[in-house]
C-alpha cells in the first residue's frame, strides 16, 4: 500500500499485505500523527484480491455521529470496495457492521462505494478493514480474518472480481480513498514484519549517520 494520511483539514478521508508497499504507507502516515483533527482522509493502493487495508481510529467523547466512507470506485476505474466496522475488545476487536455498498454516507461517493453513518457512537477505539468485495469477515472477530484470506492472491489487474461488469471489463484499478468525520486519531496499521522492515531501515540510517562523520 502506498498510502497517503491527510490530517488537520480546516475545515472539514489498510493497509495491504504487501510488505515493501506497507512500509512506505506506513512512513507516510507516521509523519503526520502528530496533528489531531476530526475530519481524515486515509488514501492507498491495493496490489492483490486479498489485501485489507486496516486502519484505527478513536472516538473521544460519546455522542459523536460518526461517518467513515469510500470515494474511490470512480464509476468502475477501482475496485469494488467492501469494508467492516470493529471496536476494540481486549487484544481483538469485535464486529460492528460490514457493509459492501452504500453511497449515502458523504460526498463524492460512486454508485459501489462503502460506506458508516453511526449516530451517537459511544467513545473507545475502533478499527475499520477494506478490502475488495466480497472479501467478508469469517466471523464476529478480527483475528478469524476474512474469506479471501486462504486464497493465493491474485492482482486486482487481472482478476475479475464478482461485481464486475463482463461488457467493461470494469474493476481493476487498485486504488483506495477513506474518508472520516467526527474521530480522532487516525493511522494505518501496520503488519509485525512492516515493524521488522522499519527497524532495520532505522539502523541502516543510523549505521550510514556514524560512519559518515568526520573524525575528532
Amino acid at each position: 500500500m502506498h498510502g497517503l494520511l491527510i490530517m488537520n483539514r480546516e475545515p472539514m478521508p489498510t493497509f495491504a499485505r504487501s510488505l515493501s508497499s506497507a512500509a512506505a504507507g506506513l512512513l507516510l502516515a507516521l509523519s503526520a500523527l502528530s496533528a489531531s483533527a476530526a475530519e481524515f482522509e486515509v488514501s492507498g493502493t491495493l496490489t492483490f484480491h486479498n489485501d485489507v487495508v486496516e486502519i484505527d481510529f478513536s472516538l473521544p467523547s460519546d455522542g459523536n455521529d460518526m461517518r467513515i466512507w469510500s470515494t474511490s470506485w470512480l464509476g468502475g476505474l477501482n475496485f469494488d470496495p467492501t469494508a467492516a466496522l470493529w471496536s476494540r475488545a481486549g487484544s481483538d476487536f469485535t464486529l460492528i457492521a460490514e457493509v459492501d455498498d452504500d453511497d449515502t454516507v458523504g460526498a463524492g461517493q460512486g454508485f459501489y462505494d462503502t460506506g458508516f453513518l453511526l449516530s451517537a457512537a459511544t467513545a473507545g477505539a475502533y478499527r475499520i478493514t477494506l478490502g475488495a468485495a466480497v472479501n467478508a469477515a469469517n466471523g464476529t472477530l478480527l483475528s478469524q480474518g476474512f474469506l479471501y484470506d486462504s486464497q493465493a492472491p491474485i492482482p486486482l489487474a487481472t482478476w475479475n472480481q464478482p461485481t464486475y461488469d463482463p461488457n467493461r471489463n470494469d474493476q481493476k484499478g487498485g486504488f483506495y480513498n477513506v474518508r472520516f468525520s467526527n474521530v480522532d486519531a487516525v493511522s494505518p496499521v501496520p503488519e509485525p514484519e512492516t515493524w521488522a522492515l522499519m527497524a532495520m531501515g532505522l539502523a541502516a540510517v543510523g549505521y550510514k549517520g556514524r560512519r559518515s562523520r568526520p573524525p575528532r
